[in-house]
């Protein structure tokens, strides 16, 4: 009679190995890290999204440590490595691009608005005009001098300008004075637009031996065109205002009388 080879009695199942679920354990800590990583590429959409990047990046630095106290393949290590620097990168790169945009997008506005009072001071108020208008619809430069001093309907709008308080006071000048950026008030984004309130001075001698200092405020609007590209416009603008704070502000006037 032949005998059966008797199985040893603890023999157990490969999928009761403890060392196999040890490494299932620490593979999935490194498919956790490379999802965490790429949790983190929500931060791109703004400022509200930030935090996924921060959470991404606080959470493959926690798998990382946790799997520091244990021996893991190379290729767990990898990977949680991978998602550690992406979530890295990603964080740092979200607020870093977001400020330099804002800051181009503060000079842009700072630029456009001080021609917007030059033009104004170098007798062309056409070109000041025409930017109170939509532009995707603007004429070109090349015809805005014609359509305002040649057409009729063209006069009748400059005309009106012209008449405008702060308009009037500028071109009295006539080229004597200067203007400059002087602060950013505001800036709010509204969808794909961004409004913002930037400050002006604008100074000028009124003798020989005195300088007179006025401001302008003026609303800016920038817009995302069917190009890709900004436009910016006028929306308000107005003369005679103080700066909030500063020297000459309301408050330091009423100390100077005081």
């Amino acid at each position: 009679m032949i005998e059966s080879p008797s199985l040893p009695l603890n023999c157990s199942a490969p999928d009761d190995d403890p060392l196999l679920k040890k490494r299932a354990a620490a593979h999935g800590w490194g498919f956790l890290s490379i999802l965490l990583g790429i949790f983190s590429l929500l931060s791109l959409f703004g400022q509200t999204w930030w935090i996924c990047g921060g959470l991404g990046f606080l959470g493959c630095t926690l798998i990382m440590i946790h799997l520091n106290r244990h021996q893991t393949s190379s290729v767990v290590r990898s990977m949680t490595a991978g998602g550690l620097c992406m979530s890295l990168l990603i964080i740092s790169y979200a607020p870093t691009h977001y400020y330099l945009r804002e800051d181009a997008i503060a000079r842009q506005a700072a630029l456009f608005g001080n021609d917007w009072i030059k033009n104004i001071l170098a007798g062309k108020p056409f070109k000041a005009l025409a930017t109170l208008k939509n532009p995707e619809t603007r004429l070109a430069e090349k015809q805005l001098k014609t359509f305002y001093l040649k057409t009729t309907e063209g006069r009748q709008e400059l005309a009106q300008f012209k008449e405008k308080l702060l308009v009037k006071s500028l071109l009295r000048l006539d080229g004597r004075a200067r203007s400059q950026f002087y602060d950013t008030e505001s800036s709010r984004v509204q969808g794909r637009t961004q409004i913002i309130t930037n400050l002006f001075s604008v100074s000028y001698l009124e003798t020989p031996l005195k300088k007179k200092t006025f401001f302008i405020r003026l609303v800016l609007k920038r817009s995302v065109m069917e190009t890709g590209k900004g436009g910016w416009s006028v929306l308000r603008y107005r003369g005679g205002v103080r700066p909030r704070e500063g020297r000459y502000s309301k408050k330091a006037a009423v100390a100077d009388h005081s």
